[in-house]
């Protein structure tokens, strides 16, 4: 019995002690209210813990949806040079938060902060500036925060010290006047153009399948040349020419060695690339094998089932594409063995795409195995692109005459539409 009231009495004091402390606490939020004037209480608990006006608290409005007329960037903090978390179509939105400009919303990616004043923007990249909507690039900004004077859909009349200057954060060149260049040559010949600097990719035919011929040599030095960076091979072992490898066709391996010369891996590499020599590709065959090779084609997007044996393959224009990006990614990551991949690449002793500016490249042709006169190459203009020109043609004087045609036609519509990026080597 005594220790059942004892418990009774512990519980009272318990219940006595809880209702004190929240007496306390109401008291201190009522005194805060009359202190500040404000009901808010969100604004009181911030006051009361302490969190002051540079707290997330500072601004807070109930949520309110409102529409963004232009594209947008949701941020990670409210500021500029905040890590990205997506770009956006002009919508509708839910905006949950509100500082300085700036509002909190939902998106796919997590809470992101966008900035809703129209007096103002952030170009993320360098874009071109325009004298006037749909005019032509009369120069180029850099990633700067830029005030508005006025908009007209996607276009952004900025307050700036030269001449009148409109831009289109969504602006891509005008990919018609490419297309009517193109289609005077039907189907005959398959390209693909992609500008690096900003991922503008332009295709026509580029699925059509070729012998692939020479042009293979080039994935596959690539495929080498990685390896080797991994430390899975090394430039000065050396290997030995067999009557295995022997072979016909381009190279000097066949007119000037007998078997059992000696080549380290270093020099199959420039003869496989540069004179196209068919023997060294087949003892770089013989020693790395075909396997690693096809999971990297695949891993890289192109198709695993053109390998073949590698001399014979097949190749598309869009896996050519993807092959000399990949190229320009290795040559400009500053790896041990990227810049000599450069050059021999440069060295291309057989080049039918044509440009004022350096042209890295990896062409070849075929009668034998049925037509095939291929060129794809990184063109090392102030803003470097890939081109890649296939086609079953032969490789006559009014072949070459239509490859420089479209070649020049591509150097000059990057030239007109894309800022100047990289120095060529």
């Amino acid at each position: 019995m005594r220790k059942l009231q004892s418990r009774a009495l512990q519980a009272t004091i318990s219940i006595i002690i809880i209702t004190v402390i929240v007496l306390i606490f109401m008291g201190g939020i009522v005194a805060m209210l009359h202190m500040t004037g404000n009901t808010d209480i969100v604004h009181v608990f911030a006051a009361w813990t302490g969190r002051g006006m540079d707290s997330e608290y500072e601004e807070y409005n109930a949520p309110e949806y409102r529409y963004m007329a232009w594209p947008f960037i949701a941020y990670t903090q409210p500021c500029f040079m905040a890590h990205q978390l997506g770009n956006f179509a002009p919508q509708q939105i839910l905006t949950h938060q509100a500082q300085d400009g700036w509002a909190l919303i939902h998106t796919i990616y997590g809470d992101g902060w966008v900035y809703i004043n129209a007096d103002k923007i952030y170009t993320s990249s360098t874009i071109g500036v325009f004298e006037e909507i749909d005019g032509y690039i009369v120069r180029w900004i850099h990633p700067q925060l830029v005030r508005i004077a006025e908009r007209q859909g996607n276009w952004f009349r900025i307050e700036d010290e030269q001449n009148p200057a409109w831009i289109n954060l969504e602006f891509e060149p005008p990919i018609h006047i490419l297309e009517e260049f193109v289609s005077q040559f039907g189907n005959t010949v398959s390209v693909y153009y992609e500008n690096m600097a900003t991922g503008f990719t332009f295709r026509h035919n580029a699925n059509h399948v070729y012998f692939g011929a020479s042009a293979t040599k080039a994935p596959f030095a690539l495929y080498i040349y990685l390896k080797t960076e991994r430390g899975e091979a090394c430039m000065t072992d050396i290997h030995t020419f067999t009557a295995d490898d022997n072979w016909g066709g381009s190279g000097v391996i066949r007119h000037r060695y007998n078997f059992g010369a000696a080549f380290t891996q270093r020099q199959l590499l420039y003869l496989m690339l540069s004179p196209s020599d068919n023997i060294a590709t087949r003892i770089l065959r013989r020693v790395h094998g075909l396997d690693g090779y096809t999971q990297f084609v695949e891993s890289i997007g192109a198709n695993p089932n053109f390998v073949q044996n590698l001399t014979f393959s097949y190749l598309t224009a869009n896996d050519a594409g993807i092959f000399m990006r990949e190229a320009y990614r290795y040559i400009n990551s500053g790896g041990t063995y990227s810049l000599e991949f450069r050059d021999n690449l440069l060295a291309n002793r057989y080049p039918f795409i044509i440009s004022d500016y350096p042209v890295a490249s990896k062409s070849g042709w075929s009668a034998s195995f049925g037509q095939a006169w291929h060129d794809m190459a990184i063109v090392y203009a102030p803003s470097p692109y890939v081109l890649a020109l296939l086609s079953s043609r032969v490789g006559g004087a009014g072949d070459r005459v239509v490859y420089d045609a479209i070649s020049m036609f591509i150097q000059e519509f990057n030239s007109t539409w894309f800022y100047p990026g990289a120095d060529a080597p």
